[in-house]
């Protein structure tokens, strides 16, 4: 049981950790890629380019070594007591002693690096390249044991000076890409900078298309010409929808007054008639929710279309408060008490009519999921605004359509959209047989 909690544990965290991940701009992605491809690619060229110059070192080396013998050997046969000479005086780089033919026949020639030659001058062992090999005199006919050796460079501090010198090319080239590229592939990158800003500032109730710039980047090119089709497209849609939508609305407003007029006419006619009576009252409110549902939706569309582009700094505590006193005789009628607390006066910049359909939608709420003798509560703070009211149960699906005989069930949706539209958290609960709808909004 505990390895399951701790595993789904570890996967929450795993699935919270990729979600939240640091989003990089384009130009800093691209440049910390190609620069640790860069330093990869450098790093493998140091290490073969230690290895080939070490190895054209030493072929050099080896030559100068094989020179020396053969130039030993041309004298040793031509020169008598040449070998006697060497071997009396014994030159610095130059090791020669007899051996027999059966040793001399295993001598296989090699180079070797060694320390083991001290110089008394540095007072220590130094590094040689030796070169070890065998030959026949011809004459005196002996065989001869011949070690050639000169200083050759170190390899420990060869790869530490070369290690210096590559790092500081390493940092200076990582620098140079990385500004350079980074200058260049901004300059590649405008046009989409451009594109982007063009796009977040869109709004397709403006129906203004934006303003790409032209560039010479085939890809860049082809996403203009593709954001402008698509954006001419959903502009034409929404234009279209939104003349629907009023055009529906008007249209349906005008049979709707004739049907409501004629019912009524026909209600006082019929008032004798009980049973006539109460079905077309059935009728009419029927028909008066309908046009209270038809003026809803053009306002919710309206709203979700963002068709009310002028804002002001709005004073919610007056206008909620010039709500209630709107309300003030339904409340009464209903013997509900309402009071505020706080003193603070939170401001919005949002559109004004938008702000008193919000809180006449809430407060209405407040009265008809009201209980007779209840109470209603509104709580002023800097940041939020707190609607509570008595209630016996909770209610579900507060922000979405519900079913309702006395209104168009679209209130709480509407305050939904307005809330959305201006960015504010509007959150409801139940809690000690309240109904309690809270909003809040960073800039308040």
């Amino acid at each position: 049981m505990r390895l399951k909690i701790f595993t789904e544990l570890a996967i929450n965290l795993s699935t919270k950790s990729t979600h939240n991940q640091i989003k990089m701009k384009l130009i800093n992605y691209l440049t910390l890629r190609i620069t640790f491809c860069f330093t990869v690619i450098l790093l493998i060229w140091s290490v073969l380019y230690f290895f080939l110059q070490m190895h054209e070192i030493y072929d050099s080396i080896d030559d100068g070594l094989i020179n020396l013998k053969q130039e030993f050997i041309r004298q040793a046969n031509t020169v008598p007591g040449f070998i006697e000479s060497m071997e009396r005086y014994s030159p610095l780089n130059l090791m020669v002693r007899q051996i027999p033919q059966a040793e001399a026949e295993l001598v296989m020639e090699y180079f070797i690096n060694t320390t083991k030659v001290f110089f008394a001058t540095e007072l220590e062992e130094e590094e040689v390249r030796m070169l070890t090999s065998a030959f026949y005199c011809t004459l005196n006919g002996n065989h001869y044991l011949i070690q050639f050796f000169t200083s050759t460079v170190e390899r420990d501090d060869l790869r530490d000076n070369l290690l210096i010198l590559l790092a500081g090319l390493w940092i200076l080239l990582v620098l140079t890409l990385s500004i350079v590229g980074k200058v260049l592939i901004s300059g590649a990158n405008k046009p989409l900078v451009h594109v982007l800003n063009e796009l977040q500032k869109f709004r397709l109730d403006n129906s203004k298309m934006p303003d790409f710039p032209e560039t010479k980047i085939k890809e860049y090119a082809q996403l203009n010409e593709t954001a402008k089709e698509l954006l001419s497209k959903n502009i034409n849609i929404f234009n279209e929808q939104k003349q629907f939508i009023e055009n529906t609305s008007h249209e349906l407003q005008t049979p709707l007054a004739i049907v409501i007029a004629k019912l009524e006419m026909t209600l006082e006619k019929y008032q004798k008639d009980e049973t006539l009576a109460n079905e077309i009252s059935a009728l009419l409110n029927t028909l008066h929710r309908m046009k209270r549902l038809n003026s809803s939706l053009l306002l919710l569309s309206k709203i979700r279309n963002n068709q009310f582009p002028a804002t002001s700094a709005v004073n919610l505590r007056e206008v909620l408060e010039t709500t209630l006193a709107d309300f003030e005789d339904i409340a009464a009628h209903k013997q509900i008490s309402v009071e505020t607390i706080g003193d603070a006066v939170p401001t919005l910049q949002m559109n004004d009519d938008l702000a008193h359909i919000l809180f006449t939608n809430l407060v209405k709420n407040a009265i008809a999921h009201n209980v007779s003798g209840g109470k209603i509560t509104v709580s002023y703070r800097e940041n939020a605004i707190t609607i509570s009211n008595s209630g016996n149960a909770p209610l579900s699906d507060v922000f979405s359509r519900y079913t309702s005989d006395k209104s168009s069930g679209l209130g709480l949706s509407i305050v939904k959209s307005i809330a959305d539209l201006y960015k504010m958290d509007i959150a409801y609960r139940f809690e000690d047989n309240l109904h309690v709808f809270e909003i809040r909004q960073k800039d308040f």
